[in-house]
């Protein structure tokens, strides 16, 4: 891969995602990198930033700079997927824009409530513009790139539209619930006999 020039990557910036786009390196990337079993990894990264090329990078090796850590999969779907009404069931690949706070629940632990690793404040479901951004990268290794206006305007037409559409549909934030109560072992009745 060759060296990208300095100052030709900017902050990725989806367009429906409502945040300022200078604040974005506040902000911390978090996938659903694996399922094994009945336990989730969650892995975050700061921020990446987009290449002239359209693909998504971080630069100076802070794809290194990741932090994980384990959730148990209904724990996830109960606090994060359930009360905002994501009927998928949770993926490998799903990916999550979450304000970078505490560090030190994401260093491999288990944890057994989402608000210690996302803090209280909103997090947005970019699943659908992160999936887009791979397929950009995976298009853009397989064939020549060309320029915007070599798009017949039909073609023009139609990203357009949807720019818009994007632009004024904005994502709604996601609410992480609290963990649902420990069961409480039920007492034993003495039997009548």
């Amino acid at each position: 891969m060759t060296a990208m020039p300095a100052g030709s990557a900017v902050l990725w910036a989806p367009e429906d995602l409502p945040i300022a786009a200078d604040e974005l390196g506040s902000w911390g990337y978090v996938v659903l990198e694996e399922i094994v079993d009945d336990v989730a990894l969650l892995r975050r990264w700061p921020w990446p930033v987009v290449d002239p090329l359209g693909r998504l990078l971080w630069p100076e090796g802070a794809e290194h700079e990741s932090d994980d850590a384990a959730v148990d999969l209904d724990l996830l779907k109960t606090q994060l997927y359930a009360p905002n009404r994501i009927e998928r069931e949770p993926r490998c690949g799903d990916t999550f824009a979450a304000p970078r706070g505490a560090h030190d629940h994401w260093r491999g632990a288990h944890t057994n409530d989402l608000r210690a690793l996302v803090g209280h404040a909103a997090v947005y479901d970019i699943s659908a513009d992160a999936r887009e951004a791979a397929k950009i990268a995976y298009q853009a290794s397989l064939g020549a790139i060309q320029p915007a206006a070599a798009a017949d305007e039909q073609a023009q037409a139609e990203v357009e539209r949807t720019l818009q559409r994007r632009v004024e549909e904005r994502l709604q934030p996601l609410r992480v619930s609290p963990p649902p109560p420990v069961a409480q072992p039920v007492a034993q009745q003495p039997s009548t006999q």
